[in-house]
């Protein structure tokens, strides 16, 4: 497995608080360009910098801008955003040192799990205490990756479990959220004092923090959309009573005020 701080192989930098469909859909694509280029998996690794501020820091003064996730570092130097890779025509002289690298040998089972990666198939065979997911270590090689994935569908596994209801202070609704590209996913929002929280399984899937909204509309009585600064916009289905409580959640905790019938917008200055 590549370590966080050594200086050969692949690392591909996430923030799971900041990861989306599109963002995992990303590093699964980046993996599977790596593997196609002969670059051998244990030289890749999958790196949650979440609470790691210093890389962040060094991340953000490469890019010279925001940095969207995942963002890429090749043999120990900070290459740039994942999105970018694909179409970067000096690839191949970039990775060159990478590509046919000759490693020890894995075992069978782990070529399977790779082959299946690259070929689209799923895979059951896989003890379940492998697959337990919660606070993991940040880093994790292609294989745990990949395992966690493709077997049970856990593509975000940095994401926490879900802390017990503080009915102080929490408030917390069952959704139908409409996703990118348009599927309905039954879900729980958990509105915090200091953010929303999207939980599936009883597992954190994204935090959303009131900062970051900048706008709400409803559609109808049933129907919001929460508008995100450089994120997913959220396309929320609940009971009338449950929008009308969210509504009043986040026009006072994101400092929302109004702006024409149904909508709200931002006061804060970014």
């Amino acid at each position: 497995m590549v370590e966080l701080y050594d200086t050969f192989g692949i690392k591909i930098y996430v923030d799971h608080n900041k990861t989306t469909i599109k963002g995992i859909d990303l590093q699964k694509k980046l993996a599977k360009f790596f593997l196609k280029k002969n670059i051998p998996h244990s030289l890749i690794s999958i790196f949650d910098i979440a609470n790691n501020f210093e890389i962040q820091r060094k991340i953000k003064e490469h890019s010279k801008k925001i940095p969207k996730y995942p963002y890429i570092e090749i043999n120990g130097q900070l290459w740039g955003e994942g999105i970018e890779v694909e179409e970067n025509e000096e690839m191949d002289e970039v990775l060159k040192d990478l590509i046919n690298y000759k490693v020890q040998e894995t075992e069978e089972e782990n070529n399977s799990i790779v082959d299946a990666f690259i070929a689209g198939n799923t895979m059951v065979a896989v003890e379940p205490e492998t697959l337990s997911i919660g606070y993991l270590d940040s880093g994790l090689n292609l294989i745990e990756w990949l395992s966690l994935g493709i077997v049970s569908n856990i593509w975000n596994p940095w994401a926490v479990p879900i802390e017990p209801l503080d009915k102080q202070s929490d408030f917390e609704f069952d959704v139908i959220r409409t996703n990118w590209y348009g599927r309905h996913q039954f879900r729980k929002y958990r509105f915090t004092p200091s953010e929303i929280v999207r939980i599936n399984n009883q597992s954190v899937k994204a935090t959303l923090f009131y900062k970051d909204i900048q706008q709400l509309d409803q559609t109808n009585k049933k129907h919001i959309i929460i508008k995100i600064l450089n994120g997913e916009d959220q396309y929320i289905e609940a009971l009338e009573d449950d929008i009308n409580k969210m509504i009043e959640i986040i026009t006072s905790r994101a400092y929302l005020v109004p702006s024409g019938e149904n909508q709200w917008v931002s006061k804060i200055t970014i």
